[in-house]
């Protein structure tokens, strides 16, 4: 595989998970009562051992899969940065991106699984 084909899909899964981030942020509320309100955040938080865990794995595993990408884009980030010679390329441009929102994901990944415990 060439080396786009990996960039473009790097870009691919940051822009998944910024879009799911950025759809629950921007989820717009609902018209409750007040007492359905209480309900529903009562059942927000009675999570079940279980899913609690499912989650925590989840959440591991997209780290793991996350702190692979940042470790298979970082040699090629530096030999684009030693090698472009004052030119700035899509390349440089779209690598720096991808290590950047890896970096934010994994350090947002370690606090959400700090908090959990």
């Amino acid at each position: 595989m060439s080396t786009e084909l990996y960039i473009v899909i790097g870009l691919c899964v940051f822009a998944f998970l910024i879009g799911s981030r950025l759809k629950k942020a921007l989820k717009a509320p609902q018209s409750r009562s007040k007492n359905q309100k209480k309900k529903s955040q009562a059942k927000k938080k009675e999570l079940s051992p279980k899913q609690i865990k499912l989650r925590r794995i989840f959440t591991i595993a997209m780290l793991i899969l996350v702190f692979g990408l940042l470790i298979f884009m970082i040699p090629a980030l530096s030999r684009d940065i030693l090698t472009s010679n004052g030119r700035i390329s899509e390349n440089l441009i779209l690598r720096i991106l991808i290590v950047g929102f890896s970096i934010y994901i994994l350090f947002i990944g370690y606090v959400k699984i700090r908090k959990s415990k």
